[in-house]
């Protein structure tokens, strides 16, 4: 019995431990807010994706709700850019992402905003 649970403990941490994994973006933080910089406020996800893509920004986090939600990309020196987004239209299936408009940027690091970042306006 108690083989059993030892055995189902070291499942589950492995589980746990597999599902923490974030990959950060080896890009320094001078250079995400000069990419970021370039965006605009009203840009389709699409086209900033692409954008940051092509500078060395490809690992993301998305954290939100389907009315709005936040791209955290990791960087180099462990803090991280946040593009913020609004949702340009409500999917009607229940899925999200993909579908959103930039609002803003800023860097974050333990959770505290220590960077924002002037974005240009309107496309």
């Amino acid at each position: 019995m108690k083989a059993i649970a030892l055995v189902s403990s070291l499942l589950m941490l492995a589980a746990l431990a597999c599902g923490q994994v974030y990959y950060t973006n080896n890009v320094t933080r001078a250079e995400a807010i000069t990419v970021a910089s370039k965006l605009k406020v009203g840009m389709w996800e699409e086209n900033a994706s692409k954008i940051l893509s092509t500078n060395g920004l490809k690992n993301a986090m998305g954290v939100g709700a389907v009315t709005g939600w936040d791209r955290c990309y990791g960087l180099s020196d462990g803090t991280s850019l946040h593009l913020d987004y609004r949702a340009r239209e409500i999917a009607r299936d229940g899925r999200w992402g993909g579908n959103g408009v930039l609002q803003r940027a800023f860097i974050q690091s333990n959770g505290v905003n220590i960077v924002f970042i002037t974005l240009t306006n309107a496309p």
